[in-house]
């Protein structure tokens, strides 16, 4: 378990390191709120009705939008492919890698 949140809080700053990405997943939530209105149409009952599910589902996948970035070193070198090749550990990366680019998107 020790490996695990070891390789959680690497991935987790390495994410914050990264501070490109905040503007385009703070761009794309933003945007996605504001818009949906003009999609569904201005009753506020059905706005008010609807309003959670549309914040939590723009921000999944404003979340969405930093994992390439998150994985394209693990892409590279290979360690994406160990479950593949049957050599994955139990603290494999990926897992912790997306927990915590995740948590990263939550903290920015």
């Amino acid at each position: 378990m020790g490996a695990f949140f070891g390789l959680f809080r690497r991935g987790l700053s390495l994410a914050l390191r990264q501070g490109s990405d905040t503007a385009l997943v703070l761009g794309f939530f933003i945007l996605a709120v504001v818009l949906f209105p003009f999609g569904v149409g201005p009753e506020p009952e059905v706005l008010r009705r609807i309003g959670a599910g549309v914040v939590w589902v723009a921000a999944l996948l404003a979340a969405l939008l930093s994992l390439d970035r998150l994985f394209e070193a693990d892409y590279h070198d290979g360690e994406l492919d160990r479950p593949a090749r049957g050599t994955d550990q139990p603290a494999s990366g990926a897992p912790c890698r997306s927990r915590s680019g995740f948590d990263s998107d939550i903290v920015r």
